[in-house]
This record gives structure tokens, C-alpha cells and sequence, in this order.
């Protein structure tokens, strides 16, 4: 079905090369925003969930319908702060 990306809350991640260097107001990319990303995709791997890192992106993939409940209950139940954002915030918005 899809990836969902990942970053960790508070610390400035790399703009990924699948977004546009300059674009209007009205671009977004929603993703999980999380405490901690490597207790994140520690717990995320040891449940069977498919994870895709490279330098510029984390990603999880989303294979089936209600994955993505899943994806943020098993968070949630790793005492994680979890939440769905807009991670557009490393591209200047000016």
C-alpha cells in the first residue's frame, strides 16, 4: 500500500530527496512523529513491522488495511510519545 515516514520529535531531519525544493503553501508530508526513533524502530522491528532506513528517511511500511492502528498501538504500548504530523518542517516555508 505505502510508506509512512518517521522522525524523532525535536531533532531537525533531512529533507527528503522526494520532496520538492520549492513548492506552494499547500504541500505537506504527513508522518509519525515519536520520542525516541530508535526504541521506535526497535519496537516497530521486533513486532514484525517492515522498516526502510536510508540517510535521509526512516520509513514504515503500511501493507494493509488497520496497519497503521497497529503500528501506533505497538508504539504506544513501548511507552512511546506517538503522533501523526506534517514533517515539512525542514524545508523553508518562507
Amino acid at each position: 500500500m505505502g510508506w509512512l515516514p518517521i522522525m524523532e520529535k525535536g531533532k531537525k531531519g533531512g529533507c527528503q530527496s522526494s520532496w520538492p525544493l520549492f513548492y506552494m503553501n499547500d504541500f505537506s508530508q504527513l508522518g509519525l512523529v515519536v520520542s525516541s526513533i530508535e526504541r521506535a524502530l526497535a519496537a516497530l522491528r521486533s513486532h514484525g513491522f517492515f522498516v526502510h532506513q536510508e540517510q535521509d528517511s526512516t520509513l514504515v511500511e503500511i501493507s494493509e488495511q488497520g496497519q497503521l492502528g497497529k503500528i501506533m498501538l505497538t508504539l504506544q504500548n513501548e511507552k512511546l510519545d506517538v503522533e501523526m504530523s506534517d514533517l515539512v518542517s525542514c524545508v523553508y516555508q518562507g
